[in-house]
């Protein structure tokens, strides 16, 4: 027999309140990272995206280091990614262009901060579409 004290947690089918309650909790979790991770990495997908475009561009048309250095800052300032020149790397050899980016971006969560890296690395020839 139930005691009067854990009855109330309970319903007639043997649901608790407390699984419940839980439930609602990690489902407030689950959205509130949602709305805080999702245009971090949304922003992080179309910079991807574009410095692939970019760098097939620059392989295509000989754009020298400095102005695919600069066309790679722009794409980053237009998705809200904050790095400076030191993040991009751009190496030839072999007739390809080798483009590596790497930025941190710090999320503050509620009880703690964390950084997170990111790393775009793409590679095209020279001279090719």
């Amino acid at each position: 027999m139930k005691s009067g004290k854990f009855r109330r947690f309970s319903g007639p089918e043997g649901k608790g309140m407390i699984g419940c309650m839980l439930m609602i909790v990690v489902i407030a979790v689950a959205i509130y990272l949602g709305i805080l991770l999702t245009p971090i990495y949304y922003a992080n997908f179309n910079f991807e995206s574009e410095v692939r475009t970019e760098v097939t561009r620059a392989g295509a048309h000989f754009l020298d280091d400095e102005a695919l250095t600069k066309n790679i800052l722009d794409l980053a300032r237009r998705n809200e990614i904050r790095i400076t020149q030191e993040n991009v790397s751009i190496e030839r050899f072999a007739g390809q262009v080798h483009v590596t980016v790497q930025y941190s971006v710090p999320v503050d969560f509620i009880i703690f901060q964390r950084n997170l890296n990111f790393r775009v690395e793409e590679s095209r020839f020279v001279g090719t579409l």
